[in-house]
């Protein structure tokens, strides 16, 4: 699942872990999903391929066809 996290570093350089949020707490920061929330279908997630099915990762590819 996606997430958020936010980190506060104080003047002596300790590290505090000051909010998290997963799952659907993370729209905020996707604007895609804003975007998709005001178009007449809006995410589509009621079908057979709901949640993040849909989404193409530019880091996943299909095999390259044989030449």
């Amino acid at each position: 699942m996606p997430g958020v996290s936010a980190f506060w570093k104080d003047e002596t350089g300790e590290v505090f872990h000051t909010y998290s949020t997963y799952g659907r707490g993370v729209e905020v920061m996707m604007h895609t999903y804003r975007l998709l929330d005001l178009t007449a279908k809006g995410r589509d997630e009621n079908g057979p391929r709901s949640g993040m099915a849909w989404v193409r990762h530019h880091d996943r590819y299909e095999p390259a066809p044989a030449a």
